[in-house]
């Protein structure tokens, strides 16, 4: 019994060595790793692995996904196209951004511009018009051109009248696509049937005289207001004078 004892205690001994904890590779610090078999010797996370950073590999490699890799590359050469050499690493560069779409154009010759805009390189351009084409603002809206006046009684064009109206009609070159009026005034005195129909025909006048320089009738409107929209309000010869005229208003 007494040589029974010390073997049995002999193989207890040994049983206990050889059931030491198997490695599980967790750890709270690197010191902890170091007898780990089959883990590395950096505590990273909780848990040993073969690096951590750059630092814990030997020279020539770097830290990717904490495991030592040789290093990729020393200069942007060292990568394949759409690449560069990042810290060591060839990095995918980014797809570059799309080119944008050409602007469409506002005009063509299928798509002319509105308002009497010409089309240049594509782009509607507004008719460039002196200021001194216009008289004023119209009663009841619009523009009104430099006017013509007429004698008492009268619906002739004078040489005066139609040097204006040269002027006038160079400007309504740049008003192309706007709606013409030609208004037909008279002053104060007769009935108002009268200056009605004077106002007519001095309207008439002035339209059928921009048909001679070029423009179409029949986009000219004719209107005779008679007396009834004096520009001046006086009663003398003065006042009358001013509002003997026929006006040319665009809109």
């Amino acid at each position: 019994m007494r040589r029974v004892l010390p073997f049995a205690l002999t193989l207890s001994l040994a049983l206990l060595a050889g059931c030491r904890a198997k490695p599980t590779g967790r750890c709270t610090s690197s010191a902890d790793c170091k007898d780990q078999e089959g883990y590395g010797r950096v505590c990273v996370d909780g848990m040993c692995q073969e690096c951590g950073q750059d630092a814990d590999c030997k020279e020539g490699f770097l830290c990717e996904a904490n495991k030592c890799a040789p290093v990729q590359c020393k200069q942007p050469s060292d990568c394949g196209g759409g690449k560069d050499c990042q810290h060591g690493r060839c990095v995918a560069l980014p797809a570059p951004a799309p080119a944008p779409e050409a602007a469409k154009p506002e005009c063509d010759d299928q798509r002319p511009c509105a308002g009497g805009a010409s089309c240049e390189a594509g782009k509607c351009v507004a008719p460039k018009v002196a200021a001194d084409c216009f008289a004023g603002e119209a009663e009841g809206g619009g523009q009104r051109l430099q006017p013509v006046h007429f004698d008492f009684n009268g619906a002739a064009l004078t040489n005066q009248d139609t040097a204006t109206l040269q002027k006038d009609w160079q400007c309504l070159q740049g008003l192309k696509g706007r709606k013409v009026t030609v208004e037909g005034h008279c002053d104060e005195r007769g009935t108002t049937e009268y200056n009605l129909h004077l106002g007519e025909r001095r309207a008439e006048s002035v339209r059928r005289y921009l048909s001679q320089l070029g423009a179409d009738p029949k986009s000219l409107r004719t209107i005779s207001y008679g007396k009834e929209r004096p520009i001046d309000p006086g009663h003398d010869e003065a006042a009358w004078a001013k509002n003997r005229r026929a006006e040319i208003v665009v809109r």
